[in-house]
C-alpha cells in the first residue's frame, strides 16, 4: 500500500524520535533502552493508560493494528524509527510502516507479514521441510464441508485465528463438534478470515530464544512452560509460566540446526527469533515462531538467566547493527509465573511489596492498570501480572512461587477477590 495521500510532510526535530508500537509491560525495558540511547520516545497504544506509557515522552491513542494511523502520527511526530519488539501484529504494522517512510526495519514487510499470518508461516515450514503439525487453512467456506477438509488429520486438533495476537482464540478440539464450534470463534476473531487447524503434538512444551548471527541461530534460552489445568471447555489454550534454563542435552544440535534452517527458509538474518516447539524423543517440532523477543517476562528472564540483553540486541537489529550474541549465564533458575483472573475491573493487586521486600520474589510485572478490563476466555486479555522467582536449584524456586501465590490476590472494583490459582500447573509440578 503506498504513503498516505495528502498526508503531511515528516516534521524534522533535533532530537531524534522512536515511534514504539504497544504499552505493554516489556517494552517498558525498551522505551528506556532507546531514551538511554538519546532518543525522544512516542507510543502508540490505544488503550487509555497502558503500563509502558508512563515512560514514553508521548502517548497516542491509536491502534497500532491500523497502519494510516500510525503512519500518519510518525509524520507528523517526525520518527526516525518505528519499532515493536514484542507483540505479533504490531510487529506487522512496524515493518509496514518503515518500509513505506524508508526507515530501517529488519526485515522486509513481506517477510514479516508472511510470518505474521500462521497459516502462511505454516505453509512455508511445511515446504521448506522442517519438522511441524500436520495442518490446514481454512476459511468461513470451509465450514460447510468441514468433514472432508480435514479428513487427513487426527483428533485431537489445535484451532488458531490466522493472525491473532499471543493465544487470543487458540482452542483444542477433541471432537467435530467442537472443532466446529472453536472454528467459528477464531475466524470471527481473524481480521483476515482464516483459522489454522492443526494436529495436536505431544512432549515437553518449550520456548526458545535465539539470535540469528552470520546465518546461524545461537540459542540464548531455553524455557519449559507450564500448561494451563483445569481449562473450561471453549476457553483458550495457554501457559501459566515457565522454568529457565532447560537442558536440551544430547538434542541441543539438532535443535540448534533446526533453528538455523528455520531461518534461511524466511531469510532472516541479525535477527531475534521466539520459537515455539515440542522436544520428544522423536525430535524436535516447530508450533509456530516470530522474528520478534518474547512478550510478558520474557526478555526479563533472558537477561537475568543467559547474561545476554535481548532489548539491546532487538533495538540494534532494528537500526541495522551487527549483535554479536555473548553469553554469560549467572547459574541461577528463574521461574515465571503469570496470573490469571476471572472477568471484572481490574482495580489492585495485593501482596506484592512484601513478598519483593522479603526476597520471596525477584520481579513484579504488572498487566493491568485500575479501571482495566479483565477478558472471558483465559487468554492473555485475562493476565493481571507475572512475578519472577530466581533461586540457586528447582527445588527452591518451586517453593518460592507456592509461597508467592498463596500471598497474592487480585481484587476487582467492587472488592472481590479474582485470582484463579486453579489453573497453575506448577503448584503441581
Amino acid at each position: 500500500m503506498s504513503p498516505l495521500w495528502g498526508a503531511p510532510e515528516m516534521v524534522a526535530r533535533p532530537v531524534p524520535t522512536a515511534l514504539v508500537l504497544g504499552g505493554t509491560a516489556p517494552h517498558i525495558a525498551l522505551i528506556q533502552s532507546l531514551k538511554t540511547r538519546g532518543w525522544r520516545v512516542v507510543l502508540v497504544d490505544y488503550l487509555d493508560a497502558p503500563p509502558a506509557a508512563p515512560h514514553a515522552d508521548l502517548h497516542v491513542q491509536e491502534s497500532t493494528l491500523d497502519p494510516e494511523a500510525v503512519e500518519a502520527v510518525a509524520r507528523a511526530e517526525g520518527a526516525s524509527l518505528v519499532i515493536a519488539t514484542c507483540v505479533d501484529q504490531a510487529n506487522v504494522i512496524a515493518a509496514q510502516v518503515s518500509e513505506r517512510l524508508g526507515l530501517p526495519a529488519p526485515y522486509s514487510f513481506a517477510t514479516a507479514a508472511l510470518i505474521g499470518n500462521k497459516g502462511a508461516m505454516k505453509d512455508r515450514l511445511a515446504e521448506a521441510g522442517l519438522p511441524t503439525a500436520r495442518h490446514v487453512s481454512l476459511t468461513k467456506a470451509d465450514l460447510a464441508g468441514l468433514e472432508t477438509k480435514i479428513a487427513a488429520l487426527h483428533f485431537p486438533l489445535i484451532v488458531k485465528p490466522a493472525d491473532s495476537n499471543g493465544s487470543n482464540g487458540v482452542r483444542r478440539a477433541d471432537d467435530l463438534a467442537a472443532l466446529r464450534t472453536h472454528l467459528t470463534t477464531a475466524l470471527e476473531i481473524s481480521r483476515v478470515g482464516e483459522a489454522i487447524v492443526e494436529e495436536f503434538l505431544e512432549g515437553d512444551e518449550l520456548s526458545v530464544d535465539c539470535f540469528i548471527e552470520k546465518g546461524r541461530a545461537r540459542i540464548v534460552l531455553v524455557r519449559r512452560k507450564f500448561p494451563m489445568i483445569g481449562v473450561p471447555e471453549g476457553k483458550v489454550i495457554q501457559s501459566t509460566g515457565s522454568i529457565a534454563p532447560h537442558d536440551l542435552g544430547d538434542q541441543a544440535a539438532e535443535v540448534e540446526e533446526t533453528l538455523s534452517k528455520l531461518a534461511r527458509a524466511f531469510d532472516l538474518d541479525n535477527v531475534p527469533m521466539l520459537v515455539q516447539g515440542f522436544l520428544s524423543p522423536r525430535g524436535f517440532h516447530l508450533i509456530e515462531f516470530s522474528p520478534r523477543l518474547s512478550g510478558g517476562t520474557g526478555s526479563a528472564v533472558t537477561k537475568q538467566v543467559s547474561g545476554f540483553d535481548a532489548i539491546e540486541a532487538s533495538l540494534d537489529s532494528w537500526l541495522g547493527n551487527p549483535v554479536e550474541v555473548t553469553l554469560n549465564p549467572p547459574g541461577i533458575v528463574l521461574m515465571t509465573n503469570t496470573l490469571y483472573a476471572a472477568p471484572g475491573t481490574f482495580d489492585r493487586i495485593e501482596g506484592i511489596e512484601a513478598l519483593l521486600e522479603e526476597g520471596v520474589i525477584a520481579r513484579w510485572m504488572p498487566y493491568k492498570t485500575p479501571g482495566m478490563e479483565i477478558g472471558d476466555d483465559m487468554s492473555t486479555r485475562s493476565r493481571v501480572g507475572a512475578f519472577l522467582v530466581t533461586a540457586p536449584d528447582s527445588a527452591t524456586a518451586f517453593a518460592r512461587t507456592r509461597a508467592a501465590i498463596a500471598r497474592i490476590e487480585a481484587y476487582d472494583t467492587q472488592g472481590h477477590a479474582l485470582l484463579r490459582r486453579d489453573v497453575l500447573s506448577q503448584l503441581r509440578d
